[in-house]
């Protein structure tokens, strides 16, 4: 995956900025926003930054993660923006935003069943698609491994860092456990109205004296 030093991100990115208000409607520089759920989106910030695609895609909510400010269009409402400020590092914390970046997709998709969310990074390769794959994880019961087999069947070029991937897996232990301890509990509920049954025809019918 591509690294830009400091200086040269900043470069990157104004140069996107100034660009976007030159290039005609449709252009994308071949660069696409996937869709990795019907309505959750994974892209690199070239098309995140260029409104015309946000507006044909329907795109509603955006999340940044990036290290520098962004230029998203103002057609996505500042209150509907999510920015991380991370570098794609291995030792970098993703784990700890985690939590407020899948609420944040959650809670706008059940607002409207129109609004749509995009999650970008640079490239959409490592950064935005540890997002989305924490989103399946907590959404859909997968476990780390098949979120990222899903990403990458959905945008081939997706490969979060090994560090991503380690703390997507210590995120999917925890809903795993969650969930088996909800399964637990119906099990001893199930085995306990069983075990009861069985006593009751133990017992035999109660006489009448």
């Amino acid at each position: 995956m591509l690294s830009f030093p400091a200086p040269r991100w900043r470069t990157a990115l104004n140069t996107v900025a100034k660009s976007n208000e030159k290039r005609p409607p449709g252009s994308r520089f071949g660069r696409v926003a996937s869709p990795v759920t019907p309505r959750v989106y994974l892209s690199d910030y070239f098309t995140a930054s260029d409104a015309d695609e946000l507006v044909r895609l329907g795109i509603t909510h955006v999340i940044s993660v990036l290290e520098h400010d962004t230029h998203i269009p103002e057609c996505i409402p500042k209150k509907q923006k999510l920015h991380l400020r991370l570098a794609d590092n291995m030792d970098v914390n993703i784990l700890e935003h985690l939590d407020d970046t899948t609420n944040f997709i959650t809670s706008a998709l059940a607002e409207d069943e129109n609004n749509k969310v995009l999650v970008h990074c640079f490239q959409g390769i490592s950064r935005s698609a540890t997002i989305v794959c924490a989103y399946l994880i907590a959404s859909s019961g997968m476990t780390a491994i098949e979120a990222i087999t899903h990403t990458q069947a959905k945008r081939g070029i997706v490969c979060p860092n090994i560090g991503f991937r380690r703390q997507l897996e210590t995120y999917s232990h925890r809903f795993v456990s969650k969930r088996l301890k909800q399964r637990g509990g119906k099990v001893a509920k199930i085995s306990g109205d069983i075990a009861e049954r069985i006593r009751r025809l133990q017992a035999g019918p109660r006489l009448s004296s």
